[in-house]
C-alpha cells in the first residue's frame, strides 16, 4: 500500500509545486526546501534516534542547524509558534499534528518513501515471528483490511479509536513489544491507553496467533536497543526499514508506505516575512545596563544569570503569572523557568514567548532529608524508579502529563494502604505539570511518581502545599519527609538534602515579549468583554475553582479571629505583668514585647512551623494563630497599659470606697473606661493582622491569598483573582470593623444604662 496524498495536479504557480493542495491557498513560511536553503540561520528539529532522517535532511540542508527532541508535539508546537523553522516526520504523523495546530502546515521534503515494518531481534524466535508477521500482513492486505485500518486511524471518528491488547490462550506466550507512543496516529496516549494504527495491526496479530501481547512504552532511542539485547520479542515504532535496521535485526514486510515531509509554520494574515533575531542574539540584548530578569523565588538559577545576564538586574517573583504579566507590560525584559513548565506559560500568553535555547541543563529528582528516614526512602526511591524506567513508566507519565488529554491526568490517593506509615510530602502547586491543582485536587508528573511509589512499598501520604522557599527548611527540619516539585539537583542543595536519581531531564530557558506582529484584532468593546468573560471562566468556574476561594475565605476568616482572641487575652496578661510591681515580671513582659514587636511575622512563622512545632505534626492553621496571637498580644497589651494608665486613678480610689473589690472594681469601673482609650488603636491592629494573614502561605496553609495564588499559576489570569481577592479582603476587614465598633459601643460606659448598688 502507498498513501498518496503528495500526488498533486499541475499548478500555474510552479513555486507551489512542493506545497500540497490543501495548504495552496495558505502563506507557509517556506514553500519548498529550496527557500529554506536561503536562510543562512536557519533551525531545524529532529527526533532523537531518527538516524536515516537526520542524514537525509543533513545532505538536503547542509547549512541548518539541528535540534533534538524526544517528542513530535513539542517540535510541532515550537514550529507553529515560529520557534524552529521544520521538522522532518512521517507524512501521517505531520499531517496528525497540523489538526491539532491551525498554525502549522508541511512541504514535501524530497525523501524517498519510506516503508514502515515491524522490527524482530535476528535469533530463531524472532525469525519465526517475522515470518508469522509476514503473512499475517500479506492475507490482510489481500483482504483490503490494511486500507480500513488506515481509514479508522486517519479518520475523524474518535469513538472508535480503542485497541484492546489480547492475553495469551492456553499453552501461548506473551509477547512482549516495544513502542514510543508519541507519534500519533501510529501509536499515541488517549484516555490513559496506547493506541494507534501500529498498535491496532499488531493487536489484531497476536489475537489472531493466540499470543498474549505485553506493550511497553520506552524512549525511541531504547526501543531497537531492546530488540537488539532481547528484552523485547518485537518493536513496532513507526520504525523505517533502513539499511541499519536490515543488518543487525529481521524486518516485517511493510504494512505501510509513507512520504517524509518536512512540517513549516503558517504566516496567515502577515504581510512580510521577516527572519526573527536568533537565540543567541536575543539573549545577547538581554545582557545589558538596565535589563530586568524575573525569577522565581527559591529557584536556583544564579549560574545562569552569571553565565549569560552578568549586567542585568534580577527580580524575584512568587509565581510564574506574576513574571509573565510583568513580561507582558514591559516591566520585566525576561523571566527564567524550567523548560516544560515555559511550555505551559507562553500557551497562556499571547505576548510572550520562549528563546529557543537551552540556557543550562538540568535535572529534577525528589529530595529527602539528610537522616536515617530521609536516607531510607532515598533508596527506596532510587530503586523505584531505576526499575519503574526499564519497564517504560517514565515515558508512559510523560505522555499523560505532558500531553493535551486532561481525562487522564487524575491521582487517586484511596488505593494507599499505610501498612508502612504515612509519609509527609512537601510540594508546590504553582509548577504545573510536575505539580498542581486541578478540580481542587493536586496532581501532577511528580505527584503521580510519588503515588505509585507508595502504592508499591505501602506507604499512605499527606501532601503538604507551600512556598518554594518553605520546603528546603521543611526538609532540613524533619518536618517532611521528602519533597517534590521541579526540584533541580545542585551542589549547594546536595549539603543540605539529599536527591533520588532524576526522574526528568531539562533545563532553563528565557521568556521574552513577543515581537508585535501585524495581525487584524477586534474592536476594543468586544475584545475586553470577551477577555474579562473568559478570564472569569477560567477563574472560578472550569474546575470548581470558586471552591478553592470559598475554602481560602474560610482558613482566613478562621485564622483572623482566634488569632484576635488568643491575641487578646495574651495581650491582657502581659499587659497586668507590665503593671505589677514585680520588677522581674515587668522585665520579662518588655522583652516579650520588643522581641515580637521586632520580628516580622512570617519570619515568626516560619521559625515556629519549621523549628518550634516541627517534629510535633501540629497543623499549620493551629501554628499561624499562636504566631499571630503572640504578635498581636505584644501590641494588645501595650494598647490596653496606655488606656488603663489614662483612666484617673480617682476612679478605682472612689470604687474601693463604695464596697467594690480590686478585681471587680477593675473590670466594672477601670477596663470599661480604658477600652474607650485603646479600641479605636485595637480595630486599627485587628484589621492589619486580618491582611497580615496573607503571608500563611509560608507555611503550607492554602488560605485566600494563597487560593489566588494558585488559580493565577493555572490559568495564568491576573486580573480576576488579584481584584476578588482585593475585594474580599475589603470585605472582610469592613464586616469585621462593624463588629468591632458595635462590640466598642456596647461596652462604652456612657452607653450603659445606670445600675444601682
Amino acid at each position: 500500500m502507498f498513501f498518496a496524498s503528495g500526488v498533486l495536479a499541475t499548478t500555474e504557480d510552479s513555486s507551489l509545486k512542493d506545497v500540497p493542495l490543501q495548504f495552496r491557498d495558505k502563506h507557509l513560511k517556506y514553500n519548498s526546501i529550496a527557500d529554506m536553503n536561503k536562510n543562512a540561520n536557519l533551525r531545524l528539529g529532529m527526533q532523537t534516534g531518527f538516524v536515516f532522517v537526520d542524514k537525509e535532511t543533513r545532505r538536503l540542508l547542509p547549512n541548518a542547524k539541528i535540534d533534538y527532541y524526544k517528542s513530535t508535539p513539542d517540535m510541532a508546537y515550537l514550529v507553529a509558534n515560529g520557534k524552529l523553522d521544520g521538522f522532518v516526520n512521517d507524512e501521517p504523523i505531520i499531517r496528525y499534528a497540523a489538526l491539532q495546530n491551525p498554525n502549522l502546515g508541511y512541504i514535501h521534503a524530497g525523501f524517498e518513501p519510506m516503508d514502515v515494518v515491524a522490527v524482530f531481534p535476528k535469533n530463531e524466535k524472532g525469525r519465526k515471528l517475522r515470518d508469522e508477521m509476514n503473512v499475517f500482513i500479506e492475507r490482510y492486505r489481500a483482504a483490503g483490511l490494511l486500507d480500513s485500518i488506515d481509514q479508522l486511524w486517519l479518520g475523524n471518528d474518535e469513538t472508535r479509536k480503542v485497541v484492546n491488547f489480547p492475553k495469551a490462550k492456553e499453552g501461548m506466550p506473551t509477547l512482549k513489544m516495544a513502542t514510543n507512543a508519541t507519534t500519533a496516529p501510529f501509536e499515541y496516549i488517549k484516555d490513559g491507553r496506547i493506541v494507534g494504527y501500529e498498535m491496532d495491526l499488531m493487536a489484531r496479530f497476536a489475537t489472531e496467533m493466540g499470543y498474549g501481547l505485553d506493550v511497553h512504552n520506552v524512549e525511541f532511542e531504547s526501543v531497537i536497543l531492546g530488540i537488539e539485547t532481547g528484552i523485547y520479542d518485537f518493536a513496532a515504532a513507526t520504525l523505517s526499514a533502513t539499511p541499519a535496521f536490515k543488518e543487525k535485526n529481521y524486518l516485517s514486510n511493510a504494512f505501510y508506505v509513507s512520504e517524509c515531509v518536512m512540517a513549516v509554520q503558517i504566516l496567515d494574515g502577515k504581510k512580510t516575512q521577516q527572519i526573527a533575531k536568533s537565540p543567541e542574539e536575543m539573549i545577547e540584548s538581554l545582557n545589558r545596563d538596565g535589563a530586568k530578569i524575573g525569577l522565581g523565588t527559591g529557584s536556583a538559577f544564579e549560574k545562569v544569570l552569571d553565565t549569560f545576564f552578568p549586567k542585568a538586574k534580577s527580580l524575584f517573583f512568587n509565581t510564574y503569572a506574576d513574571m509573565a504579566k510583568s513580561i507582558e507590560a514591559g516591566k520585566l525584559d525576561a523571566m527564567l523557568v524550567d523548560e516544560p513548565t515555559a511550555r505551559l506559560v507562553v500557551a497562556s500568553y499571547k505576548g510572550i514567548e520562549i528563546v529557543n535555547k537551552l540556557l543550562e541543563e538540568a535535572d529534577y529528582a525528589f529530595a529527602f532529608p539528610k537522616n536515617e528516614k530521609g536516607e531510607k526512602l532515598r533508596a527506596q526511591m532510587t530503586e523505584f524508579i531505576q526499575k519503574s524506567n526499564k519497564q517504560g513508566l517514565k515515558t508512559d507519565l510523560e505522555a499523560v502529563w505532558f500531553g493535551s488529554d486532561e481525562s487522564v491526568k487524575k491521582i487517586d490517593l484511596s488505593k494507599l494502604k499505610a501498612t508502612n506509615g504515612t509519609l509527609h510530602l512537601a510540594t508546590n502547586t504553582e509548577v504545573a505539570p510536575f505539580v498542581y491543582i486541578k478540580d481542587n485536587a493536586i496532581v501532577g508528573y511528580d505527584i503521580d511518581w510519588v503515588v505509585r511509589f507508595c502504592e508499591a512499598y505501602g506507604y499512605g501520604l499527606e501532601i503538604v502545599n507551600m512556598n518554594f522557599e518553605s520546603i528546603l527548611p521543611s526538609l532540613v527540619s524533619g518536618a517532611s519527609d521528602l519533597a517534590v516539585g521541579e526540584i533541580t539537583i545542585t551542589e549547594e542543595r546536595k549539603q543540605s538534602i539529599d536527591f533520588s536519581v532524576p526522574v526528568y531531564d531539562g533545563g532553563v530557558v528565557a521568556i521574552v515579549k513577543r515581537a508585535a506582529e501585524g495581525e487584524a484584532v477586534a474592536s476594543d468593546e468586544e475584545t475586553l468583554w470577551v477577555s474579562l468573560k473568559s478570564s472569569f471562566e477560567r477563574t472560578f468556574i472550569r474546575e470548581d475553582r470558586w471552591k478553592l476561594v470559598v475554602d481560602g475565605i474560610g482558613v482566613t476568616v478562621f485564622i483572623s479571629i482566634m488569632s484576635a482572641i488568643f491575641g487578646t487575652v495574651l495581650g491582657f496578661l502581659i499587659c497586668l505583668m507590665r503593671l505589677s510591681k514585680n520588677k522581674i515580671a515587668d522585665a520579662i513582659a518588655i522583652t516579650y514585647i520588643r522581641i515580637l514587636q521586632g520580628t516580622p511575622s512570617v519570619v515568626l512563622l516560619m521559625i515556629l512551623f519549621y523549628v518550634v512545632f516541627a517534629r510535633t505534626g501540629l497543623d499549620g492553621v493551629w501554628v499561624a494563630i499562636i504566631g499571630f496571637g503572640m504578635n498581636f498580644g505584644a501590641y494588645v497589651s501595650e494598647m490596653m497599659r496606655t488606656g488603663i494608665e489614662a483612666v484617673d486613678r480617682g476612679q478605682m480610689e472612689a470604687a474601693l470606697s463604695l464596697g467594690y473589690t480590686k478585681v471587680r472594681a477593675f473590670f466594672r469601673i477601670v477596663f470599661p473606661q480604658a477600652a474607650r482609650h485603646f479600641l479605636p488603636v485595637y480595630q486599627g491592629e485587628f484589621i492589619s493582622m486580618v491582611k497580615m494573614t496573607s503571608v500563611v502561605g509560608y507555611i503550607a496553609i492554602l488560605d485566600l491569598t494563597k487560593a489566588s495564588d494558585i488559580i493565577r499559576s493555572r490559568t495564568y489570569e491576573a486580573f480576576f483573582p488579584l481584584v476578588t481577592t482585593a475585594i474580599i479582603y475589603f470585605l472582610i476587614a469592613w464586616l469585621l470593623t462593624r463588629v468591632l465598633t458595635a462590640i466598642q459601643k456596647r461596652i462604652d460606659p456612657r452607653n450603659r444604662k445606670k445600675v444601682s448598688f
